[in-house]
Protein backbone atom coordinates (compact mmCIF):
# COMPACT_ATOMS: atom_id res chain seq x y z
CA UNK A 1 0.00 0.00 0.00
CA UNK A 2 1.46 3.64 -1.07
CA UNK A 3 2.05 6.10 1.80
CA UNK A 4 -0.66 8.93 1.23
CA UNK A 5 0.97 11.65 0.11
CA UNK A 6 -0.69 15.52 1.00
CA UNK A 7 0.92 17.15 -1.54
CA UNK A 8 -0.83 14.71 -4.37
CA UNK A 9 -3.52 16.36 -6.30
CA UNK A 10 -6.83 15.01 -5.39
CA UNK A 11 -8.44 12.00 -8.13
CA UNK A 12 -10.74 14.07 -10.48
CA UNK A 13 -14.04 12.24 -10.85
CA UNK A 14 -15.35 11.05 -14.29
CA UNK A 15 -17.80 13.76 -16.09
CA UNK A 16 -21.38 12.83 -16.26
CA UNK A 17 -22.09 11.77 -19.85
CA UNK A 18 -25.66 12.83 -21.07
CA UNK A 19 -27.96 9.88 -23.03
CA UNK A 20 -30.50 12.29 -23.81
CA UNK A 21 -32.87 9.74 -21.97
CA UNK A 22 -32.67 11.05 -18.81
CA UNK A 23 -35.48 13.66 -19.80
CA UNK A 24 -37.92 10.55 -19.85
CA UNK A 25 -37.28 9.06 -17.17
CA UNK A 26 -40.09 10.90 -14.81
CA UNK A 27 -42.77 11.62 -16.56
CA UNK A 28 -43.63 15.05 -16.22
CA UNK A 29 -46.99 16.12 -14.37
CA UNK A 30 -50.02 16.26 -16.25
CA UNK A 31 -52.31 18.39 -14.92
CA UNK A 32 -56.52 17.00 -15.23
CA UNK A 33 -58.11 18.31 -17.46
CA UNK A 34 -61.54 20.21 -16.42
CA UNK A 35 -64.28 18.01 -16.38
CA UNK A 36 -66.91 19.04 -18.60
CA UNK A 37 -69.20 15.91 -18.39
CA UNK A 38 -72.23 14.94 -17.61
CA UNK A 39 -72.09 14.70 -14.36
CA UNK A 40 -70.91 18.30 -14.00
CA UNK A 41 -74.07 19.52 -16.25
CA UNK A 42 -76.00 17.96 -13.81
CA UNK A 43 -74.35 19.14 -10.68
CA UNK A 44 -75.16 22.93 -12.22
CA UNK A 45 -78.54 22.10 -12.98
CA UNK A 46 -79.10 21.03 -9.36
CA UNK A 47 -77.67 23.57 -7.94
CA UNK A 48 -79.14 26.28 -10.37
CA UNK A 49 -83.41 24.23 -9.83
CA UNK A 50 -81.98 24.55 -5.71
CA UNK A 51 -81.52 28.77 -5.93
CA UNK A 52 -84.48 29.14 -7.96
CA UNK A 53 -87.04 27.22 -6.14
CA UNK A 54 -85.35 29.13 -2.93
CA UNK A 55 -85.81 32.56 -4.64
CA UNK A 56 -89.69 31.04 -5.13
CA UNK A 57 -90.26 30.49 -2.06
CA UNK A 58 -89.05 33.99 -1.03
CA UNK A 59 -91.26 35.45 -3.86
CA UNK A 60 -94.13 33.89 -2.34
CA UNK A 61 -94.17 34.76 0.91
CA UNK A 62 -93.09 38.98 0.03
CA UNK A 63 -96.54 37.93 -2.17
CA UNK A 64 -98.50 36.82 0.71
CA UNK A 65 -96.86 39.83 2.95
CA UNK A 66 -98.49 42.31 0.70
CA UNK A 67 -101.86 40.54 0.00
CA UNK A 68 -104.99 42.57 1.10
CA UNK A 69 -105.18 40.06 4.05
CA UNK A 70 -101.85 40.88 5.40
CA UNK A 71 -101.81 44.46 4.27
CA UNK A 72 -104.90 46.22 5.28
CA UNK A 73 -105.31 45.37 8.89
CA UNK A 74 -101.25 46.39 9.26
CA UNK A 75 -101.74 49.75 7.53
CA UNK A 76 -104.97 50.67 9.98
CA UNK A 77 -103.08 49.25 12.87
CA UNK A 78 -100.17 51.77 11.39
CA UNK A 79 -103.01 54.56 11.02
CA UNK A 80 -104.55 53.96 14.42
CA UNK A 81 -100.92 54.60 16.28
CA UNK A 82 -99.41 57.34 14.17
CA UNK A 83 -102.37 59.82 14.15
CA UNK A 84 -103.91 58.90 17.73
CA UNK A 85 -107.29 57.70 16.79
CA UNK A 86 -108.55 56.64 19.79
CA UNK A 87 -107.80 59.64 21.57
CA UNK A 88 -109.13 61.71 18.52
CA UNK A 89 -112.44 59.82 18.72
CA UNK A 90 -112.67 60.46 22.22
CA UNK A 91 -111.70 64.29 21.82
CA UNK A 92 -114.65 64.86 18.29
CA UNK A 93 -117.32 62.12 19.90
CA UNK A 94 -119.65 64.37 20.86
CA UNK A 95 -119.26 66.41 17.89
CA UNK A 96 -119.45 63.92 15.64
CA UNK A 97 -122.66 62.58 16.81
CA UNK A 98 -124.84 65.81 17.08
CA UNK A 99 -123.65 66.06 13.43
CA UNK A 100 -124.96 62.60 12.65
CA UNK A 101 -128.16 63.16 13.91
CA UNK A 102 -128.98 66.84 12.43
CA UNK A 103 -132.16 66.75 10.43
CA UNK A 104 -130.96 66.21 6.84
CA UNK A 105 -127.27 64.62 7.84
CA UNK A 106 -125.70 62.75 4.79
CA UNK A 107 -125.53 59.13 5.26
CA UNK A 108 -122.02 59.11 5.93
CA UNK A 109 -120.44 61.38 8.67
CA UNK A 110 -117.00 62.58 8.63
CA UNK A 111 -114.67 62.52 11.88
CA UNK A 112 -112.76 66.29 12.11
CA UNK A 113 -109.12 65.73 11.67
CA UNK A 114 -109.01 62.10 10.78
CA UNK A 115 -105.73 61.88 8.67
CA UNK A 116 -107.11 59.93 5.90
CA UNK A 117 -109.04 61.94 3.31
CA UNK A 118 -112.23 59.99 2.10
CA UNK A 119 -112.48 57.49 5.32
CA UNK A 120 -116.08 58.40 6.98
CA UNK A 121 -118.62 56.65 9.82
CA UNK A 122 -122.08 55.50 8.33
CA UNK A 123 -124.94 57.62 10.15
CA UNK A 124 -126.53 54.67 12.10
CA UNK A 125 -122.78 54.10 13.48
CA UNK A 126 -122.20 57.86 14.02
CA UNK A 127 -125.51 57.71 15.90
CA UNK A 128 -125.66 54.66 18.24
CA UNK A 129 -122.24 52.74 17.86
CA UNK A 130 -119.51 52.95 20.40
CA UNK A 131 -115.86 54.30 20.12
CA UNK A 132 -114.61 50.44 19.72
CA UNK A 133 -117.10 50.20 16.48
CA UNK A 134 -116.38 53.55 15.61
CA UNK A 135 -112.44 52.35 15.64
CA UNK A 136 -113.01 49.18 13.67
CA UNK A 137 -114.60 50.67 11.02
CA UNK A 138 -112.39 53.88 10.43
CA UNK A 139 -109.52 51.23 10.32
CA UNK A 140 -110.72 49.14 7.99
CA UNK A 141 -111.66 51.84 5.64
CA UNK A 142 -108.69 53.79 6.10
CA UNK A 143 -106.34 50.33 5.80
CA UNK A 144 -108.24 49.71 2.69
CA UNK A 145 -107.34 53.56 1.18
CA UNK A 146 -103.78 53.14 2.41
CA UNK A 147 -103.78 49.91 0.48
CA UNK A 148 -105.22 51.04 -3.05
CA UNK A 149 -103.63 54.58 -2.75
CA UNK A 150 -100.44 54.53 -0.47
CA UNK A 151 -98.80 57.15 1.65
CA UNK A 152 -101.32 59.47 -0.77
CA UNK A 153 -104.44 59.34 0.99
CA UNK A 154 -103.51 60.89 4.38
CA UNK A 155 -104.23 64.83 4.73
CA UNK A 156 -102.04 67.87 5.25
CA UNK A 157 -104.08 68.78 8.01
CA UNK A 158 -105.00 66.13 10.11
CA UNK A 159 -104.11 65.04 13.72
CA UNK A 160 -101.25 67.36 15.19
CA UNK A 161 -99.63 64.23 16.30
CA UNK A 162 -99.99 61.97 12.96
CA UNK A 163 -99.51 65.09 10.51
CA UNK A 164 -95.76 65.40 10.77
CA UNK A 165 -95.00 62.09 10.77
CA UNK A 166 -96.86 61.25 7.36
CA UNK A 167 -95.26 64.47 6.17
CA UNK A 168 -91.98 63.88 7.09
CA UNK A 169 -90.43 60.34 7.72
CA UNK A 170 -89.69 58.96 4.29
CA UNK A 171 -89.35 55.51 6.55
CA UNK A 172 -93.47 55.74 7.05
CA UNK A 173 -93.76 56.23 3.41
CA UNK A 174 -91.81 53.73 2.15
CA UNK A 175 -93.31 50.78 3.94
CA UNK A 176 -96.64 51.67 2.83
CA UNK A 177 -95.51 52.38 -0.24
CA UNK A 178 -94.02 49.18 -0.09
CA UNK A 179 -97.96 47.69 1.35
CA UNK A 180 -99.88 48.33 -1.84
CA UNK A 181 -101.86 46.61 -4.26
CA UNK A 182 -99.25 47.19 -7.10
CA UNK A 183 -96.14 46.05 -5.06
CA UNK A 184 -98.44 42.77 -4.96
CA UNK A 185 -98.84 41.97 -8.52
CA UNK A 186 -95.06 42.04 -9.03
CA UNK A 187 -94.52 39.88 -5.88
CA UNK A 188 -96.95 37.50 -7.39
CA UNK A 189 -95.55 38.01 -11.20
CA UNK A 190 -91.86 37.25 -9.90
CA UNK A 191 -93.63 34.31 -8.02
CA UNK A 192 -95.45 33.44 -11.07
CA UNK A 193 -92.34 33.93 -13.12
CA UNK A 194 -90.06 31.83 -10.81
CA UNK A 195 -92.63 29.29 -10.71
CA UNK A 196 -92.42 28.36 -14.20
CA UNK A 197 -88.28 28.87 -14.13
CA UNK A 198 -88.04 25.69 -11.50
CA UNK A 199 -90.45 23.42 -13.26
CA UNK A 200 -88.24 24.04 -16.76
CA UNK A 201 -85.19 23.57 -14.80
CA UNK A 202 -86.93 20.40 -12.82
CA UNK A 203 -86.76 18.99 -16.33
CA UNK A 204 -83.79 20.15 -16.85
CA UNK A 205 -82.53 18.06 -13.86
CA UNK A 206 -84.60 14.91 -14.61
CA UNK A 207 -82.66 15.14 -18.63
CA UNK A 208 -79.12 15.81 -17.11
CA UNK A 209 -79.49 12.07 -15.14
CA UNK A 210 -80.73 8.82 -15.33
CA UNK A 211 -82.07 5.97 -13.64
CA UNK A 212 -83.32 6.33 -9.80
CA UNK A 213 -80.66 9.24 -9.55
CA UNK A 214 -83.06 11.38 -11.39
CA UNK A 215 -85.52 11.39 -8.88
CA UNK A 216 -82.75 11.96 -6.08
CA UNK A 217 -81.25 14.78 -7.80
CA UNK A 218 -84.58 17.03 -7.67
CA UNK A 219 -85.37 16.05 -4.32
CA UNK A 220 -81.85 17.37 -3.02
CA UNK A 221 -82.80 20.25 -5.13
CA UNK A 222 -85.66 20.94 -3.51
CA UNK A 223 -84.03 20.37 -0.16
CA UNK A 224 -81.24 23.15 -0.83
CA UNK A 225 -84.16 25.56 -2.15
CA UNK A 226 -85.80 25.17 1.42
CA UNK A 227 -82.30 25.99 2.83
CA UNK A 228 -82.13 29.25 1.03
CA UNK A 229 -85.66 30.18 1.90
CA UNK A 230 -85.45 29.36 5.42
CA UNK A 231 -82.14 31.47 5.93
CA UNK A 232 -84.15 34.29 4.78
CA UNK A 233 -87.04 33.69 6.94
CA UNK A 234 -84.60 33.70 10.16
CA UNK A 235 -82.98 36.53 8.71
CA UNK A 236 -86.58 38.11 9.19
CA UNK A 237 -86.96 36.77 12.63
CA UNK A 238 -83.49 38.36 13.29
CA UNK A 239 -84.74 41.58 12.00
CA UNK A 240 -87.57 41.65 13.69
CA UNK A 241 -86.28 41.14 16.89
CA UNK A 242 -83.66 43.83 16.10
CA UNK A 243 -86.36 46.26 15.94
CA UNK A 244 -88.33 45.18 18.68
CA UNK A 245 -85.21 45.83 21.12
CA UNK A 246 -83.67 48.92 19.31
CA UNK A 247 -86.61 51.45 19.65
CA UNK A 248 -89.71 51.88 21.48
CA UNK A 249 -91.53 53.45 18.53
CA UNK A 250 -95.08 52.28 17.97
CA UNK A 251 -94.91 52.31 14.12
CA UNK A 252 -91.44 50.80 14.66
CA UNK A 253 -92.71 47.27 16.59
CA UNK A 254 -95.76 46.90 14.27
CA UNK A 255 -93.60 46.77 11.36
CA UNK A 256 -91.24 44.46 13.62
CA UNK A 257 -94.30 42.56 14.02
CA UNK A 258 -95.39 42.20 10.68
CA UNK A 259 -91.76 41.14 9.48
CA UNK A 260 -92.02 38.18 12.26
CA UNK A 261 -95.24 37.50 10.34
CA UNK A 262 -94.28 37.48 7.40
CA UNK A 263 -90.82 36.01 8.27
CA UNK A 264 -92.64 32.39 9.59
CA UNK A 265 -94.53 32.25 5.80
CA UNK A 266 -90.71 30.95 4.16
CA UNK A 267 -90.14 28.72 6.98
CA UNK A 268 -93.06 27.48 6.78
CA UNK A 269 -92.92 26.81 3.12
CA UNK A 270 -89.47 25.72 3.60
CA UNK A 271 -90.01 22.70 6.04
CA UNK A 272 -93.01 21.42 3.26
CA UNK A 273 -90.29 21.75 0.64
CA UNK A 274 -88.16 20.25 2.21
CA UNK A 275 -90.24 17.18 3.05
CA UNK A 276 -91.26 16.84 -0.02
CA UNK A 277 -87.75 16.63 -1.41
CA UNK A 278 -86.85 13.98 1.28
CA UNK A 279 -89.91 12.01 0.36
CA UNK A 280 -88.67 12.13 -3.26
CA UNK A 281 -84.80 11.23 -2.81
CA UNK A 282 -84.75 9.08 -0.03
CA UNK A 283 -86.77 6.45 -1.46
CA UNK A 284 -84.72 7.28 -5.27
CA UNK A 285 -81.65 6.86 -3.27
CA UNK A 286 -81.95 3.38 -1.91
CA UNK A 287 -83.40 1.97 -4.77
CA UNK A 288 -80.35 3.50 -6.79
CA UNK A 289 -78.10 2.27 -4.09
CA UNK A 290 -79.79 -1.40 -4.47
CA UNK A 291 -79.15 -1.33 -8.41
CA UNK A 292 -75.74 -0.65 -8.30
CA UNK A 293 -74.80 -2.97 -5.75
CA UNK A 294 -76.85 -5.94 -7.99
CA UNK A 295 -74.97 -4.33 -11.36
CA UNK A 296 -71.84 -4.97 -9.24
CA UNK A 297 -72.32 -8.42 -8.05
CA UNK A 298 -73.60 -9.16 -11.84
CA UNK A 299 -70.08 -8.02 -13.43
CA UNK A 300 -68.15 -9.30 -10.51
CA UNK A 301 -69.39 -13.16 -11.65
CA UNK A 302 -69.03 -12.52 -15.15
CA UNK A 303 -65.56 -12.24 -14.60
Amino acid sequence: MRPFDPRAPLPTPPAPVFTGREAYDVPMPVRPARRNGPRSRARRAIAAFAVVVGLWLLALAASQATSETVAVPFLGRTVSVLGGVPALLQLREQQVREAASKPGADIRTAVPGFPVQGVTLPRDLAQTGSLDDWHVSLMRDAGAAAYERGPAVFTRDGVATSAGLFSTSQWVRTVMSLESSSTHFVAWAIAWGLGVTSMALAGLVFLSTDGARRFVAIGLGLIGGALIAALGGLLGLLLSWVLGIGDDSPFVSEVGALIATVAWTPLHDAGWAAAAGFAIAAPAAITAALLARIEDRETRAQA
